[in-house]
């Protein structure tokens, strides 16, 4: 073969093997940060006693709201006043559901 086609395949030998060298290297990057951060969810929680009916709720929001502000980015699962009922949850859902609702009227 002449000289300039070896070079050539050559070059583009050596392209195709330093490509697969940074995929693979990225690859390993991920991966590594995936455990890493599987790692850090897998903290066990801290377990929380529900709170006594003579606390008022608004004690208990700023309280959670503290906590959350100093802990960090953790999920607050449920609070709820338990004088509610369901019909009330469902009828708010509703109300803030059809507040962005477009009118069906045409334009005139």
């Amino acid at each position: 073969m002449s000289s300039p086609i070896l070079l050539s395949l050559t070059i583009y030998g050596m392209a195709i093997v330093i490509s697969f060298g940074v995929a693979g290297l990225i690859k390993g990057i991920v991966k590594v940060l995936s455990v890493m951060q599987v790692r850090e969810e897998r903290k066990a929680p801290v377990a929380v006693a529900p709170a006594s009916s003579d606390i008022p709720a608004t004690h208990v929001a700023a309280i959670a709201g503290a906590v959350a502000a100093i802990v960090g980015p953790r999920h607050i699962l449920h609070i709820e006043d338990r004088g509610r009922s369901a019909t009330w949850t469902s009828e708010g859902r509703m109300i803030h559901q059809t507040s962005h609702a477009v009118p069906h009227s045409p334009k005139r």
